[in-house]
């Protein structure tokens, strides 16, 4: 039922629901094989209290991910709640290191919860593939960049070392009292082309591989106006060739509800009131890109 709120709220596709039961006869890997050959299907999400056949899942698994995202969001991995599991299905949820290493020797995005098992399944499948591992923040607000680039740390991402050169190009659109360097911070007070400057910029340089915009509400540069110029700046950067993943948190009063939705009604996931959201699903993705070998 989360799945179907969520996808219909979302406005997310989903091929099929499968609720496995007691997996007396098929398990896991057997729909991993039928999801792998499935056209309409672009990731694999999966709740599981328990592995029937963790071998033969490890090894369906690891060739399944190089060609379709899989995400797992494993139930029982505290003490407590594998008591739970048992009690619930009889599920021995086993060590819970042993499941983490499983996976991700296998490819397998691991989510912790719910919510990150239904965010990944919507965003990572959107995000093009990043070419290399350099990240970079630009921000309308310093207290979003330490937060962004906190939960850079938290999901395995690399934010890039400024090189000289870039920092100069950087402050040639931003006040003298931003700050360059990573994250680029452009100030509240800015007008929406400094923005648009900025992430054409991020996009263009070959170096950066990835971006995460902080947008703090302003009146100067409203949400939607926001919205709208990353967009545009995507999609001319799209039409020279040049692709990159770009993900967006949003923080302001209730208009940057409808901004994140046209954001990600554009191929941009965009989450308002959330530092750590898109940057986790930023993660995801070059979980998934590092365990398929492309990168």
């Amino acid at each position: 039922m989360a799945i179907i709120g969520f996808s219909r709220s979302a406005k997310m596709g989903v091929s099929a629901i499968v609720g496995l039961g007691n997996k007396c006869d098929i398990d896991e890997d057997d729909l991993l094989i039928f999801f792998e050959q499935d056209p309409n299907t672009k990731v694999i999400a999966q709740h599981c209290e328990d592995l029937k056949d963790g071998r033969a899942f490890a090894e369906v698994a690891k060739r399944v991910s190089k060609k379709k995202p899989v995400i797992v969001l494993k139930a029982g991995r505290t003490s407590a709640g594998a008591k739970a599991a048992s009690s619930h299905t009889g599920a021995l949820a086993g060590n819970d290191k042993i499941y983490d290493d499983v996976f991700r020797q296998s490819g397998v995005i691991r989510a912790k919860s719910l919510r990150d098992l239904l965010d990944f399944a919507r965003g990572v499948p959107m995000l093009p593939t990043p070419k290399g591992e350099n990240v970079v923040i630009i921000t309308g607000a310093g207290g979003s960049g330490v937060l962004l680039s906190d939960a850079c740390v938290d999901n395995k991402l690399t934010l890039m070392p400024m090189p000289e050169d870039l920092d100069k190009s950087f402050r040639k659109f931003i006040p003298p009292f931003g700050a360059a360097g990573n994250p680029v911070d452009i100030t509240g007070g800015e007008p929406p082309q400094t923005y648009k400057n900025t992430v054409l910029l991020g996009l263009s340089d070959p170096r950066i591989h990835s971006l995460i915009l902080g947008y703090w509400h302003t009146i100067i540069t409203p949400p939607m106006v926001f919205a709208k110029l990353v967009v545009d700046a995507r999609d001319e950067m799209r039409a020279k060739g040049i692709e990159k993943p770009i993900v967006a948190s949003l923080a302001g009063d209730v208009q940057v509800e409808e901004a994140s939705e046209y954001l990600y009604q554009h191929g941009i996931p965009a989450y308002a009131y959330s530092t750590e959201i898109p940057v986790a699903v930023l993660g995801a993705k070059y979980q998934w890109a590092r365990g398929a070998g492309l990168l």
